[in-house]
This record gives structure tokens, C-alpha cells and sequence, in this order.
């Protein structure tokens, strides 16, 4: 078997970006070849290593920290290489210094204290000043515009957050700062629902800036896997609504195949069927490709101005159906019902 190279030292030419590419584009960019090369999607040997450089260069750009520090070292070989050399014909000149004076070792011993202060006061500016007004900034903010129904519309229901003393959030969840200091309203799952309690979370990922958003991530890549994430607006609950090629776009089911599709039984079903997620706009999708299944559900609510998802695959999602049939309007209703157990991290 050949051996496939892995250019783990460049995450910029791994993700295909460019150095000064923003966070929105680096996800792109990222999605763009997890979708090319993920083992479930591409049955190619060399996709698995190729997939692995992927989540090694995301992890890397996605992280401010560690972007930042790989930004500085990858910098300063370049700064160090367009010094400009002495040229080797140069004779060097030798010049004969005069042992310095009381008063100039005075003046350069003050020079180095203040120096010194100088560095100590940068320090502390930086690791207690700068986080401190961050903290501050973010407790003034204020909360996203609610929007108001127009005159005429049936205003929406509340927001999904049974208060149920059984319903605890995991402790990882609350702990972690980004989903707390996130500026929208975060829906995660309960400790005890499934088929999230069954799965451990593998990681989770929070921005404020540019398309807020959040999103926890459960399980593996290899037996099973699911997520639970939400985006400020309505433009990725849009983006997603269309369903496969051919469907109308107010049918309540439809099924069609699944991109890239081009011969074979269909393997995509849309499903909007009303009350699928209380009163707000949703939509249910199922997907049989890759050797594995799929069960997406995405709803929006305009009382958050927020669009979520939750997607579960494999033997998460073969419980809710496996093979496509007209009988999954009822799987797409126990699925969907997800949603309406999901809590707000407190």
C-alpha cells in the first residue's frame, strides 16, 4: 500500500486557506474536505490520513491561541531569512571602545530597571487588565433583538427549556466559558437524554464573533456520533431547507437522492410536516448513503432569533429507521422529539 504524505507542519495549505483567512472561511473551508474525505464519504484508503491532517490543521486555526502561536513561529523563520547578509568582501571594522564612565554604567543600569518594569507592568497588563475588561464588555452587551410578530401572525411559542429537576446539565457543559459567554441562547442536551447520555462529548466549540454560533459534539467517528448546535439568525435554517433536487418546496415530504447521487435508489427524504417542532418553521432529514444513517433535524426560532440542529448517525440514528420508507413520517416525529427536551445551559 502507497504511503500518503501528511502536511501536518502547514495547516494553511492542509485546510487550502490563506494565512489571513477568517475563522468563518477556515470552517468552510474545513467542512468543504471533511465532506471529501471523511471515511464514511470517501471509501478511498488514503482518505482516513488525509481526514486526520484535516482535524490536526482545524484544531490548530480554529483555536485563537494556537493560531496565534504557530502564526509567530512561522513568521519569524521568514523575518529571520529577509535579513539582509553581510557581504563576505566587507572588511570588518575594528573599532577600539573606551572603557565606559561611572556615570554612563549609572545611566545603563537605569535604563535596564526601567526596562525591566517596563516588561513585568506589559505582563500583568495583559494576563489581568485585558481579560477583566473583556468580562466587562460582555456583561454590558446587550441581548440579541427579539423579533415581534407582525400584525395578523400567531406569535411563537416559548422557547424549548423544560425546568425538570431530572433534566441536569452535563458538568462539562457548564464549565466550559465559551458556551456560557456565548451571546445567543445555547439548547444542549440534558445528562439523562439519549442517545446523547449513552455518548461521550468529544468537544465543543463557541464564537461570538462574525456568524455567532455553537456547537457540542458526542461519540466517535466509528460506531456512533451526534451533535447538538445553533446559529444567530436564520440564514443557515434557510440554507439547508430546500431538501433533495426535484421537491417542492412546500411539500410536507419528499425524497430524492443525495448529493452527488447519480444512479440507484433515492437516498434523501425531507419531511416538514406541521407541529414537527411545536409552532416554529423545521424540517427533518434522513439519509441512507456511505454505509450508514443519518437523521438531521433543523427548526427556528424567531423568538431567539436562532436556527438549530441536531444531527445523529449510525446506531444513534438506525433506531429512529434505517432503509427510507413512507412509514418514517412516524420515525421523523420520534426523532424531532428531541428537540423539545433539549434545556438552555443555565
Amino acid at each position: 500500500m502507497a504511503r500518503v504524505a501528511i502536511f501536518v507542519e502547514d495547516p494553511y495549505r492542509t485546510l487550502q486557506v490563506d494565512p489571513s483567512a477568517d475563522l468563518e472561511t477556515i470552517r468552510a473551508a474545513y467542512r468543504k474536505l471533511a465532506r471529501a474525505n471523511h471515511p464514511d464519504l470517501n471509501p478511498r484508503p488514503e482518505a482516513a490520513v488525509h481526514m486526520r491532517a484535516i482535524n490536526a490543521a482545524y484544531a490548530v486555526l480554529s483555536d485563537p491561541v494556537r493560531r496565534a502561536a504557530y502564526d509567530a513561529r512561522r513568521y519569524l523563520p521568514r523575518a529571520r531569512a529577509a535579513q539582509p547578509t553581510a557581504s563576505p568582501r566587507v572588511r570588518p571594522v575594528v573599532m577600539v571602545a573606551n572603557p565606559p564612565t561611572p556615570l554612563q554604567r549609572r545611566v545603563d543600569r537605569s535604563v535596564a530597571i526601567i526596562g525591566i518594569l517596563l516588561l513585568i507592568a506589559i505582563a500583568f497588563y495583559t494576563a489581568n487588565v485585558i481579560p477583566y475588561a473583556t468580562r466587562q464588555v460582555r456583561t454590558v452587551l446587550p441581548p440579541p433583538p427579539v423579533p415581534t410578530a407582525a400584525a395578523g401572525q400567531q406569535s411563537a411559542a416559548p422557547p424549548i427549556a423544560p425546568g425538570h429537576a431530572d433534566a441536569a446539565v452535563p458538568e462539562r457543559l457548564l464549565r466550559d466559558t465559551a458556551l456560557r459567554n456565548f451571546a445567543g441562547t445555547a439548547l444542549v442536551a440534558p445528562s439523562n437524554l439519549e442517545p446523547f447520555a449513552s455518548l461521550p462529548i468529544l468537544r465543543t466549540e463557541a464564537t461570538s464573533q462574525g456568524i455567532a454560533g455553537y456547537a457540542v459534539y458526542y461519540g466517535d467517528l466509528t460506531t456512533s456520533s451526534a451533535s447538538v448546535s445553533g446559529r444567530l439568525g436564520r440564514a443557515s435554517f434557510d440554507a439547508g431547507a430546500a431538501g433533495p433536487a426535484g421537491c417542492s418546496p412546500d411539500g410536507a415530504y419528499c425524497a430524492g437522492p443525495v448529493p452527488g447521487q447519480s444512479s440507484g435508489a433515492p437516498g434523501l427524504e425531507l419531511f416538514r410536516g406541521p407541529g414537527l417542532v411545536g409552532d416554529f418553521p423545521a424540517y427533518a432529514t434522513h439519509r441512507v448513503c456511505c454505509n450508514g444513517v443519518f437523521w438531521s433535524l433543523s427548526w427556528y426560532e424567531p423568538n431567539v432569533n436562532m436556527s438549530y440542529t441536531i444531527d445523529v448517525s449510525r446506531s444513534a440514528a438506525a433506531q429512529y429507521g434505517g432503509p427510507l420508507a413512507d412509514g418514517n413520517v412516524d420515525a421523523a416525529r420520534s426523532f424531532a422529539n428531541l428537540a423539545s427536551q433539549l434545556v438552555r445551559l443555565p
